[in-house]
């Protein structure tokens, strides 16, 4: 037996350009690479909206044995779509512009397995859908993820959800943003960070240089798993988080000493993420 995972966030479709090529019309999302991630060592409840355009799309692409889509809203209205542009130079995405669909009018309600589960993971989008769907489970191991259009404008609501979780998921720049302090001071910040509330652990997620644990007791930064060309680094840092939350259901542990195991996960996850276009590395058994 190994725990449940739940995971709220985004459904979308996604049109991207990287230096390796362009690919429009592509399945993601952060619940969508997420679920995929952790679904191959546990099962996946998965929560998020999406329009009829996409739905049977979507439900067809999570139909694994270990994915649950009960919690999956349908909308008369458009599915998200995104569109960006890749800099491998900065490593961060540009030229984006979104069609928001139907999100705006996602209500989450998880169904109750998905709040029985055991891991709950709060993909990034605002902080108030966080909490809502904080106030409905019941999970031991919480993360949570953020992006830099709430941990500034928004930054005391994310910083109460945050205090809320287990470990959090931010890049560099993001935990800049969430803590007002320089970017060069991340390690300080975030071992600043553990032990407020029920926070317990930081991952500080850098591209291509990896990422680093921390916890109260100090640093554990692993390079990234190899791979073969990047192709398309969307989604990576979901799949990041489902990797690391999946290692720990899969092993029945949330105590910190297991998180640096957890995280080679991860990072391995990532890595696979990054090798296609879309989702498509993460549907390969690991």
């Amino acid at each position: 037996m190994t725990w449940d995972i739940a995971v709220a966030g985004t459904v979308h479709v996604d049109d991207i350009v990287t230096p390796a090529g362009a690919a429009t019309g592509l399945l993601g999302g952060s619940a969508v690479y997420f679920a995929l991630a952790a679904a191959r060592s546990a099962t996946v409840h998965v929560n998020g909206i999406v329009g009829t355009d996409q739905a049977a799309a979507f439900l067809e692409l999570l139909g694994g044995p270990r994915v649950t889509t009960e919690g999956m809203v349908v909308s008369d209205l458009p599915t998200f779509r995104w569109h960006a542009r890749h800099d491998f130079d900065r490593w961060v995405a540009v030229d984006t512009f979104s069609d928001e669909g139907c999100d705006p009018t996602w209500r989450p309600r998880l169904p109750p397995d998905a709040a029985r589960a055991e891991v709950l993971f709060l993909a990034s989008m605002r902080p108030a859908l966080q909490r809502e769907v904080l106030a409905q489970s019941g999970a031991r191991l919480v993360g949570t993820d953020s992006m830099t259009d709430y941990t500034g404008p928004e930054r005391e609501a994310v910083r109460e959800v945050v205090h809320a979780s287990d470990v959090l998921f931010l890049n560099r720049s993001e935990l800049a943003s969430l803590t007002g302090a320089p970017i060069t001071t991340w390690r300080e910040e975030a071992i600043a960070m553990c032990g407020v509330g029920r926070l317990r652990a930081v991952v500080v997620k850098a591209g291509p240089r990896g990422a680093s644990l921390v916890t109260a007791d100090g640093v554990i930064s692993l390079p990234p798993a190899p791979t073969g060309q990047v192709v398309d680094p969307t989604g990576a840092g979901d799949a990041l988080a489902g990797g690391f939350l999946a290692a720990c259901a899969a092993a029945e542990r949330d105590d910190d000493a297991y998180f640096a195991t957890a995280l080679e996960s991860g990072l391995r996850s990532a890595a696979a993420a990054i090798s296609h276009f879309g989702v498509a590395g993460l549907e390969a058994p690991a």
